[in-house]
C-alpha cells in the first residue's frame, strides 16, 4: 500500500480485511470511497499476507478483522514496528510514499487521485507540481476540453480509459 498508493503507515496498519476483495479483474482495495485494482505481483503478495497474517495464532485473536493484527487482541501492529521492518528491508517509508504519489499524479488527475486515496486536494496538487504536471495537462488528452472524457469508479480506472481513448 505504501509503494503502490503512497498510503501512510498509520493508515496501513489500521486496515481491515474487509477493505480487500477479489474483483472482476483481480484483487481490489478500498482506500477512499471506491474500490481500486491492485496490480500483480503486489496482489499476490497481499493475498499471501492476508491468508497468513501474523498474530492470529493466539487463542484470544484467531478471528481478528485486522489486516495487520498486533500481538495484543484487537490491537494493530505498531507503526514503529512496521517502519522498522521496512527500514531493515531497505525501504525508506517517507521517500517511498512521496515517490509513489509523484508517479500516481503523472498518471491520474490530482483531483481524482485525492478522492481515490482519501488525501487532501492541496496535497495532490503539490505532488503534481513536484512531478512537473498540473491538472491542465490532462485537458490535452481529449479534444473538447474534457467534456467527452470517460468516467469510471476509480481514478486508476479512469486513467486507463483515458489512455485507451487517446490511443484510438
Amino acid at each position: 500500500m505504501l509503494v503502490l498508493f503512497g498510503q501512510p503507515i498509520s493508515g496501513i496498519v489500521t486496515m481491515r480485511v474487509d477493505k480487500f476483495r477479489e474483483g472482476p479483474d483481480g484483487l481490489q482495495v478500498k482506500l477512499g470511497k471506491d474500490w481500486t485494482d491492485v496490480p500483480e505481483p503486489a496482489a499476490a503478495v497481499i493475498r499471501v499476507h492476508l491468508a497468513t497474517r501474523p498474530g492470529l495464532s493466539t487463542a484470544a485473536n484467531p478471528d481478528s478483522p485486522l489486516a495487520f493484527p498486533g500481538r495484543m487482541p484487537g490491537r494493530t501492529m505498531h507503526v514503529y514496528t512496521v517502519a522498522n521492518i521496512l527500514r531493515e528491508s531497505g525501504i525508506p517509508a517517507m521517500a517511498t510514499r512521496s515517490r509513489a504519489w509523484i508517479q500516481l499524479v503523472r498518471q491520474t488527475p490530482p483531483s481524482l487521485l485525492a478522492d481515490a486515496l482519501s488525501i487532501s486536494p492541496k496535497t495532490a496538487m503539490r505532488f503534481a507540481e513536484r512531478a512537473g504536471t498540473g491538472y491542465l495537462a490532462y485537458a490535452t488528452l481529449h479534444p473538447g476540453g474534457g467534456s467527452g472524457l470517460p468516467h469510471a469508479r476509480s481514478a486508476f480506472g479512469w486513467s486507463r480509459q483515458i489512455r485507451e481513448t487517446a490511443r484510438s
